[in-house]
């Protein structure tokens, strides 16, 4: 599927209200419409939507914790962090890649890291794609983390990559990049800053 086709059904299915996904069209169009159909998709609540690009059935999509195995997406986990960990798992399970969607949240959690040093010592097949919004006054917390994704990755010998989150083109030439390499890597998918103008 080409990015301008899974952003166009992505916005289609927002619009009939089946698909809510909060500013991260761009992320999830990029990096779906590159990613191997043999390949394990991790989503969280806010990508879940994006199971149509892998053509799941809207009907499947009402409870986002059932899963789709036969479509290889694992269902939304309670503990966003703890996706890393299932990815690493999934990853290492069946042999080929697997994609888990992050946010800034998730790396603060110790679960990240323990996914990081997992994948690294294991060479699993792993892309970390971490949307990255800068965090306002209007953020229920402060910054939470003492380093960014990219610098947790080169602590643990893990090459990362950044995409612009607001392009799909951008994020699928990431995922591309990583998906070449084999290995673990870490995306940072930096989206605008909510309410500025692009």
């Amino acid at each position: 599927m080409s990015v301008q086709s899974a952003v166009e059904t992505l916005r289609d299915s927002s619009r009939e209200g089946a698909v809510p996904m909060s500013g991260l069209e761009a992320v999830v169009a990029g990096a779906l419409s590159v990613l191997p159909a043999d390949a394990w998709w991790v989503p969280g609540l806010r990508e879940h939507g994006g199971a149509v690009l892998r053509e799941v059935p809207e009907e499947r999509l009402a409870d986002p914790h059932q899963g789709a195995r036969p479509y290889k997406i694992a269902p939304v986990s309670a503990a966003p962090a703890l996706r890393a960990l299932h990815a690493v798992g999934l990853a290492r399970a069946s042999g080929g890649p697997a994609l888990v969607h992050l946010g800034i949240g998730s790396v603060a959690d110790g679960a990240f890291s323990e996914a990081l040093n997992l994948a690294a010592l294991l060479s699993a097949p792993v892309i970390f794609l971490v949307a990255e919004l800068p965090l306002t006054d209007a953020a229920p917390l402060g910054p939470q983390t003492a380093a960014s994704a990219t610098a947790l990755a080169k602590a643990y010998d893990i090459p990362s990559f950044s995409a612009d989150g607001s392009d799909p083109v951008s994020v699928a030439r990431a995922v591309e990049e990583a998906l070449g390499r084999g290995g673990p890597a870490v995306i940072s998918a930096t989206l605008p800053t909510p309410g500025a103008s692009s």
